[in-house]
């Protein structure tokens, strides 16, 4: 194991460093300004927006999900978590929809697919808690 995980650190290493010396080449002085406020901005969002909601969620989840086991409730807040980050990418394509000048460029039926996302999301989480629930050792006292 301790080889596995030595190649993958080095393989991800490798493609990053790839990466980061193409920038230079591909993007111009204020592409790569912008990429850093990007990403900047990407870390503020995470550290302050998603963090902090994610934990009082995750909080809430353990004061009312009290017959769920600690696997069913991880799953639970991870379907949640993974619903609002893509409702969340879906309201930006959804804006970037009504305001664009060229409609051709953003055409999809983005709400639709969001409704059937989160239905799919449902179920399987669902399953996954069923399953869970019926397959895991009873807690202790």
């Amino acid at each position: 194991m301790k080889i596995v995980r030595i190649v993958l650190i080095a393989s991800g290493v490798a493609v990053i460093s790839y990466g980061l010396l193409g920038l230079p080449t591909q993007l111009g002085a204020m592409q790569l300004v912008g990429l850093l406020a990007w990403l900047a901005g990407a870390v503020v969002l995470h550290d302050g927006v998603v963090v902090p909601l994610s934990t009082l969620v995750g909080a809430g989840l353990t004061r009312i999900g009290v017959g769920l086991r600690p696997a069913s409730s991880a799953v639970l807040r991870g379907a949640l978590m993974t619903g609002a980050l893509v409702t969340l990418l879906v309201a930006l394509l959804l804006k970037a929809q009504s305001v664009a000048q060229n409609v051709s460029v953003l055409e999809g039926q983005y709400a639709v697919a969001l409704c059937w996302f989160w239905a799919a999301l449902t179920l399987v989480t669902a399953a996954a808690i069923f399953v869970l629930q019926r397959r895991a050792p009873a807690a202790g006292p």
